[in-house]
């Protein structure tokens, strides 16, 4: 777990730097980065980008109520959007939570305006984040 915590703070770390913070070995650790990507544990190296520096500082999440038999026509209109986030299918009152990360709030509300209309959406419950306790790892917000 100490190699996979120092990928997490920074993917880019060399090998060599990992090694002498958890007191390892350069070899075994260069071999068990290669073994957790091999067997899945780690899927990919990615990139945490700062929204705030690109202005996209409006996070919401909507939760949103649909008739089952369009979920996955919803499913697939709302993922081809640029500012969708994430989608998840979840349990409740709510059968899907999209998250949308926004420049401005007019941008949420054309967002809510325009690609909510869809036949099958139910009902709809906003929210939208005011600011963090603990901040996303890979949004930052």
């Amino acid at each position: 777990m100490k190699i996979i915590k120092e990928l997490q703070v920074d993917g880019r770390k060399p090998v060599v730097k990992i090694a002498r913070e958890i007191r390892a070995n350069e070899a075994t650790v260069r071999k068990r980065i290669e073994r957790l990507v091999k067997n899945g544990y780690i899927q990919r190296f990615t990139i945490v980008l700062d929204y705030h520096k690109l202005g996209r500082v409006i996070k919401s999440y909507v939760g949103l109520r649909v008739q089952p038999a369009r979920l996955m026509e919803i499913v697939d209109h709302l993922s081809k959007h640029p500012d969708v986030q994430v989608l998840y299918r979840t349990s409740g009152d709510i059968d899907i939570m999209v998250e949308v990360i926004f420049e401005k709030m007019e941008d949420l509300n054309a967002f809510l305006e325009s690609e909510l209309k869809l036949e099958g959406i139910l009902g709809t419950i906003v929210t939208i984040v005011i600011g963090p306790y603990k901040r996303c790892p890979w949004t930052g917000l």
